[in-house]
């Protein structure tokens, strides 16, 4: 700014969602020290730290189709800390927030206890909605388009913005008259056929249609995948289980693993019936009623066994 030297006006454009409050502190006492008119201009959005720059033009105009932000300080720590650590950097923290009170209310003529609880609130504005409470002084009618790709990301007049650090993001900003179609995707290409957004695609045809590429990689990948699984339950199936791999394969697919397991699983009731059948077999044939041999007695009626018999003979 010291190499502007003596100029009678100073425009300011903004587009940006906030940064740093001290370095925002810094700029806008460097501009309310300039005896230049300092005019504001907020091409797409300002929030948070932004708009305490935005606080130091004399003039503050906002496209219509603009964002403008407020919300309470925060603070980012990563160390290890005591409870009363955490109670200095709330104090800290109301300190820095009635500094930006004060800014908001020489400007707005708001009471600081209004401009707390729209900062708690974690107001939304678009650029009527400035104008209206006090924030901006009047409306300009540039092309800024705002859009919003989704819920973490605005982008605004070509630059990208991340939402992600803030807490609410109001239904009228999404849908408004600056964003007509709601959430909105800006990598259209010109020329050629488009579709319209994304959730026109309601079948594969339609998928298709919008990316064909896409779908012939999908469709590459889910052949290769399934080559790979028949070929594995082929490699690792013993002989006599045909019908269950090729239950596995083509009927009730399965990978290899579950293939195994239906296996080892046949193979177990075929254990049990077996031993089963073996036992009922035993049964059948009458082995239980076989007497032992060395009870067997001989031929003579003197109820002696013929080894005994015997060595009577031989003595």
């Amino acid at each position: 700014m010291t190499a502007l030297g003596a100029v009678d006006e100073i425009i300011v454009r903004i587009n940006s969602g906030g940064g740093d409050v001290f370095a925002a502190n810094a700029i806008y006492t460097r501009l309310r020290d300039m005896d230049a008119k300092v005019t504001v201009k907020i091409d797409g959005w300002a929030a948070s730290a932004a708009t305490i720059i935005a606080m130091a033009g004399d003039v503050i105009k906002i496209a219509r189709n603009g964002v403008f932000m407020v919300h309470d300080p925060a603070m980012t720590v990563y160390d290890t800390y005591r409870a009363e650590d955490f109670e200095k950097m709330a104090q800290e923290l109301r300190v820095i927030k009635q500094s930006i009170m004060n800014t908001y209310a020489m400007k707005t003529g708001k009471k600081p206890e209004d401009i707390a609880d729209i900062m708690t609130a974690e107001t939304w504005w678009t650029g009527d909605d400035a104008v209206k409470n006090g924030f901006c002084d009047e409306l300009m009618f540039e092309e800024a388009q705002t859009v919003i790709e989704n819920a973490n990301k605005v982008v605004v007049n070509s630059v990208p913005m991340d939402l992600t650090g803030f807490h609410t993001l109001p239904e009228k900003l999404l849908n408004g008259p600056h964003n007509p179609g709601g959430l909105q995707n800006k990598n259209k290409q010109k020329g050629g056929t488009q579709m319209e957004p994304k959730d026109t695609i309601k079948t594969v045809s339609d998928l298709e249609a919008a990316y064909p590429d896409l779908v012939s990689q999908i469709r590459n990948s889910a052949t290769e995948n399934e080559r790979s699984r028949i070929k594995a339950i082929m490699d690792s199936a013993p002989k006599g289980f045909e019908k269950i791999v090729e239950d596995a394969m083509f009927t009730n697919p399965v990978d290899a693993g579950q293939a195994a397991l239906n296996i080892i699983k046949a193979q177990k009731q075929a254990g049990s019936q077996y031993q089963a059948g073996a036992a009922a077999d035993a049964q059948a044939s009458g082995i239980d009623d076989v007497q032992p041999g060395g009870t067997q007695t001989g031929g003579g009626d003197d109820g002696k066994s013929v080894f005994d018999r015997a060595i009577e003979e031989v003595l």
